[in-house]
């Protein structure tokens, strides 16, 4: 009962986490169509985001890290939808299904994605950082430990649900 409550928990606050992330791409994406007719808008592209260096430069490489910023926010959210369809749809009284191993695959597969994309940031971020002495703000590229744990977790309930299949098929 007590795993319950927790999951339903965890639901909840996946679905605010999927929101605000939602909220978040959505304004980098307003923020930034302002901005392209108001260059003093990229001091505070959102929650003081200062991407002024980049417009004044070159407005090529303003949209750039824009675009790396609301595919890693969008590839978030994502994620997040990602989880609430996985806690909506599993069953504890019999958790290895199809559907979970696919999401939490799905899931694992994202957060690499996730992982590739932040590495490209942060590479064309230092690059233009150290040709131009900007000032740098880089994604954490964590996510591959992350992956390759949840990658791990949906080849565990796949052969769960291979045993189940086989115990089924004994009865």
């Amino acid at each position: 009962m007590k795993t319950a409550k927790i999951l339903k928990v965890m639901h909840i606050l996946s679905w605010i986490v999927f929101i605000g992330l939602c909220i978040k791409t959505g304004a980098i994406l307003i923020s930034y169509f302002i901005s392209t007719g108001s260059p003093e808008a990229a001091r505070n592209l959102y929650t003081g985001l200062d991407l002024s260096e980049y417009y004044n430069h070159s407005f090529r490489q303003y949209t750039f890290i824009v675009s790396y910023k609301v595919a890693l926010f969008a590839t978030e959210a994502y994620i997040a939808f990602l989880v609430t369809e996985l806690l909506s749809s599993l069953n504890l009284e019999k958790p290895f299904n199809l559907v979970v191993q696919k999401l939490m695959q799905n899931i694992s597969y994202s957060i690499f994605n996730l992982w590739v994309l932040a590495i490209l940031h942060n590479a064309h971020v230092k690059f233009l950082a150290k040709k131009y002495d900007y000032s740098m703000d880089l994604f954490s590229s964590d996510f591959i430990f992350l992956a390759g744990v949840i990658f791990i977790f949906a080849q565990m309930v796949k052969r769960g649900i291979e045993i189940q299949s086989e115990n089924d098929l004994t009865i």
